[in-house]
């Protein structure tokens, strides 16, 4: 019986990925939830992503314009293909035997989630992303050892910290600043304050990490309103700190991939299951295009029992699926920046890119000639 690969999750990923693997002749069922969509903006780093996925031929090239809504366009184009048959509505469990792509974006609903959590275990599932505090006018308080930045705090100064952010009564998250408070100031010095080394050991400390937009305050995970922020900053850091980003925490579920996936983004507890898109954090519509087209082509040689293919080294979307990788790229919000990359695209390069693909081609074009022959 010829296999059918379940793609859940119709965005930008999850339709590449469907697209994709119906243009070569997959059965694909395409599971969506319809909702709201904001108009495509793309950065200097997009454009050259840009050229890059056209330089691929990618399924979904035709509707990249600025400005547009592309959902609605991909969606008929989905459902003008003979290849993918698709349901509307919220998956709550997903096959762990058949060959599945996992495009569900930052909204994954709790049920599948859960099932994540089986798969991988809690610590490699997120269902909150910590967006840190940047500020600045601190530049004469911060310590600098070795490149790492910090500030040591004094114990009563931990006593008072403590205090302020009980006082202000937030809804206390999971791994958060106020978890750690109320649990006492022992948990705040294990976590957000922890101590430093230096020519002595300092009690705590606050550690920072040195943007181009300021100094950005790490394991700073709160539910504090901004106004309570502004005096616990200003308490701790002087009344001439700025802030230039608020903490937060975003609304934003993913996996780790450098716990859970191997560099075709495979799960390595079922490897038939394949992730991409903002679920395992691309950055970007571009960058989530890139990772459903890349899948797609592996779960291709999944099923057939072939040899996995990587992007040509040199182009951004090798290297942006690599980023995925480093170590601490999960650590904060500034992961993202890290993801872009912005350096002039050369024409070897979308070169190699479009030998690539007709390789790719090729190869399965051979493959599909040999399994049609008779052999006696």
């Amino acid at each position: 019986m010829e296999k059918v690969v379940n793609i859940i999750g119709g965005g930008y990923a999850g339709c590449e990925a469907a697209l994709t693997l119906a243009k070569y002749g997959v059965q694909v069922h395409l599971f969506d939830v319809p909702n709201d969509e904001q108009p495509l903006v793309f950065s200097e780093k997009d454009k050259l992503l840009k050229e890059e996925l056209f330089a691929l031929k990618v399924e979904t090239a035709e509707f990249l314009q600025e400005g547009e809504k592309i959902k609605e366009k991909l969606m008929q184009k989905v459902k003008l293909s003979e290849n993918i048959r698709l349901f509307e509505g919220i998956v709550g469990e997903m096959s762990l035997i058949e060959p599945t792509i996992i495009a569900t974006g930052g909204s994954t609903k709790e049920p599948l989630f859960s099932q994540f959590e089986k798969i991988f275990g809690v610590v490699r599932c997120h269902r909150d992303l910590p967006v840190f505090p940047v500020v600045t006018g601190i530049d004469d308080k911060i310590k600098n050892q070795n490149g790492v930045f910090y500030l040591s705090l004094s114990k009563e100064k931990v006593d008072e910290f403590c205090k302020a952010i009980n006082y202000f009564r937030a809804e206390a998250k999971n791994e958060s600043l106020e978890k750690w408070a109320q649990a006492g100031r022992e948990m705040l010095r294990a976590k957000a304050l922890r101590p430093i080394v230096s020519d002595k050991v300092e009690y705590a400390c606050l550690k920072f990490i040195k943007t181009e937009k300021g100094f950005l305050i790490q394991n700073f995970r709160t539910a504090l309103p901004d106004n309570a922020q502004l005096s616990l900053f200003k308490f701790l850091l002087g009344e001439n700190v700025e802030v230039v980003q608020f903490a937060s925490f975003v609304a934003c579920t993913y996996i780790n991939p450098q716990l859970t996936l191997n560099e075709f983004l495979q799960a390595k507890a079922n490897p038939n299951l394949f992730f991409a898109g903002r679920v395992v954090m691309t950055n970007g519509v571009l960058q989530a295009i890139g990772t459903g087209h890349y899948v797609a082509l592996n779960m291709l040689n999944f099923i057939h029992k072939r040899k996995y293919v990587k992007f040509p080294e040199k182009s951004l979307l090798a290297q942006s699926i690599d980023k995925l990788f480093l170590q601490g790229s999960f650590n904060c919000d500034e992961s993202c920046e890290k993801c872009d990359i912005i350096k002039s695209q050369s024409k070897i390069v979308l070169d190699q890119l479009k030998k690539f693909k007709e390789d790719y081609n090729a190869r399965n074009a051979w493959h599909n000639d040999l399994c049609g022959k008779k052999r006696w």
